[in-house]
């Protein structure tokens, strides 16, 4: 892959992050690269950013945590994305804070490859959202409120009953909300689809994993509160009663940078802290 634009992102609100952006930016620039700026990493720069969506770029260097890596890849598809972790977990970032110079020069020198990771689409009365890397959440818009909701695969009722909400998500999301939730953690070499009911009534209720061929439909019924459908926690929209929202995959992947070999349970080990590996 040959990398001759580069739009770099930074964490909002953060010093450090900006600060280590802006070096990267500089390297990039000493290298021949063509930089661009997003949001308020420009104002810093001295230079007129640009909007994500239309960056025009062959990579997006990112330094932040797990949302500014999300809301990067929610803006720009399938546009590959190399993270730099300044955030609380950094599950998503392929390098550490000091170890940014050396993943800028494997990226000039095309020393690095990229993994693509399935996406799900989001569709409701006809209006299709932004793609999520993690999951859609279909959940009470009341707090304490719950829902009625009938979930199905591919026409197949799976269940309807009353519970918080449900969540649909990827692979990648397996060590995100839906970790949280008490899924389970999926191998990345595993590319299913994750549907858990949040606080379910029936009990026994647990997490399904299915096919990503799969075409799920959530309705939230009529006779309950509103719900919304929050993608990736970065973005919302309500569900009207008696509407299904439609999530199937994305004929979009998301693409990462990786630097090294694959090291997903290291990762699990430190960022998650289950006491897995070494």
């Amino acid at each position: 892959m040959n990398v001759k634009r580069v739009v770099v992102v930074s964490k909002i609100k953060s010093g450090e992050a900006a600060e280590i952006a802006l070096n990267i930016a500089s390297r990039l620039s000493s290298s021949g690269i063509k930089v661009a700026y997003s949001g308020a990493l420009a104002e810093a720069a001295g230079t007129k950013g640009v909007q994500l969506e239309a960056a025009g770029a062959d990579m997006a260097i990112v330094v932040g945590g797990d949302g500014t890596v999300l809301r990067t890849v929610q803006a720009m598809g399938n546009v590959p994305v190399l993270g730099i972790k300044v955030g609380a977990i950094g599950f998503l970032c392929e390098a550490a804070p000091d170890a940014w110079q050396e993943a800028v020069d494997r990226v000039v020198s095309g020393r690095f490859y990229l993994e693509y990771r399935t996406r799900l689409s989001v569709s409701h009365r006809g209006t299709v959202y932004s793609d999520v890397l993690n999951e859609a959440l279909i959940t009470t818009g009341k707090p304490s409120k719950i829902l009625s909701l009938s979930v199905s695969k591919d026409g197949e009722l799976l269940h309807r009953g009353r519970a918080d909400g449900v969540m649909v998500s990827t692979t990648t999301g397996s060590t995100a909300y839906a970790l949280s939730a008490g899924g389970p953690i999926i191998d990345p070499q595993v590319d299913v689809v994750q549907v858990n009911f949040i606080c379910p009534l029936a009990a026994g209720l647990r997490p399904m994993l299915i096919p990503t061929s799969s075409r799920v439909e959530v309705d939230a019924g009529s006779d309950g509160p509103h719900a919304l459908c929050v993608l990736d926690g970065q973005s919302s929209f309500e569900v009207e009663p008696s509407s299904p929202v439609v999530i199937e995959r994305s004929g979009s992947p998301a693409a990462f940078v990786r630097l090294g070999g694959p090291d997903f349970y290291r990762r699990i080990s430190q960022k998650v802290n289950l006491g897995l590996g070494g």
